[in-house]
């Protein structure tokens, strides 16, 4: 496999970046998945603490403490508003907690996003298929840009809700949003331009 882009299709590196992209951001909407479901049971564990304070609490006292205090262990480890202090101390030596590896990812997928236009600028683009038409191949490339750009526009509105705090978790949440949606078209043009024309191609062959 060639390693530029040219007549033969896209190259090895161009693949490569690709799938690298694909796996961080994947990985990336599963930690996020995770922190919400750590936070919605530290939620619903704090809730039970405080029923237990309400009813039982001359019995339970020794139990509320010890609850509590595993609480506030898991709420130094789950605090992601605190961004001086995101990577220090034995962060890496003792393991990464999950917005720690939110952020590392979404700093990665920036890297791969940068890496991937100057390696466009530098390699350039195989020749469109023959079989897209011209308004495909215009919305072929919208959505390759599109793509592009909210590579860096989602991890930089992560690190912006980090720094600048539960305000700009809606603009977050908003991108993406537009961000699946961009790339379920992606996926659904793909399945089409292969898995169907494949079939209707061998269909008419039979």
């Amino acid at each position: 496999m060639q390693l530029r882009n040219g007549e033969h299709g896209y190259g090895a590196l161009t693949k490569a970046l690709h799938w690298l992209t694909v796996t961080a951001v994947v990985a990336q909407f599963a930690v996020g998945w995770s922190m919400e479901a750590d936070d919605a049971a530290f939620d619903r564990e704090k809730d039970r603490i405080d029923a237990l304070e309400d009813a039982h609490e001359d019995r339970f006292e020794a139990e509320i403490d010890r609850l509590e205090e595993e609480l506030d262990a898991r709420e130094d480890n789950y605090v992601a508003d605190e961004a001086s202090g995101l990577f220090g101390g034995d962060g890496f030596t003792d393991g990464l907690s999950l917005p720690e590896w939110h952020v590392l990812l979404g700093l990665s997928i920036i890297l791969l996003a940068l890496m991937r236009v100057l390696w466009r600028r530098a390699g350039g683009l195989p020749p469109w298929a023959a079989h897209l038409s011209a308004g495909e191949r215009r919305l072929e490339a919208t959505l390759e840009k599109a793509l592009l750009t909210m590579l860096f526009v989602v991890p930089a509105t992560g690190l912006i809700l980090i720094a600048a705090g539960e305000r700009w978790l809606p603009l977050h949440v908003a991108t993406q949003v537009l961000f699946l949606a961009v790339i379920s078209i992606h996926v659904g043009l793909v399945l089409r331009h292969t898995v169907v024309r494949r079939n209707r191609h061998l269909a008419r062959m039979l």
